[in-house]
């Protein structure tokens, strides 16, 4: 199995105000899935490190849960005993 990355990286608000914008995102290679996160709070003049911090945190969390081997495990055990007859 490949290793899942954040692709497709973004933010949302006007591209030429960076610190206009309210949320950056991502989407999973693996299964699609969108990550997004709302812009960090801090106490200098640019959010966008932070924010863009917090966001692979939530991609790393997003992994461990949605691609991790014991997920994939415990998965094929809920389908396995739904489909048993």
């Amino acid at each position: 199995m490949k290793k899942p990355e954040l692709t497709d990286a973004g933010w949302l608000g006007p591209k030429n105000e960076m610190d206009s914008a309210s949320h950056h995102f991502g989407k999973c290679s693996e299964c699609y899935e969108i990550i997004c996160v709302e812009k960090a709070v801090t106490d200098g003049p640019s959010t966008q490190q932070e924010t863009s911090e917090i966001l692979h945190k939530a991609f790393r969390t997003h992994v461990k849960l949605k691609h991790s081997e014991d997920f994939r495990q415990a998965a094929a055990r809920v389908v396995k005993e739904a489909t048993k007859d």
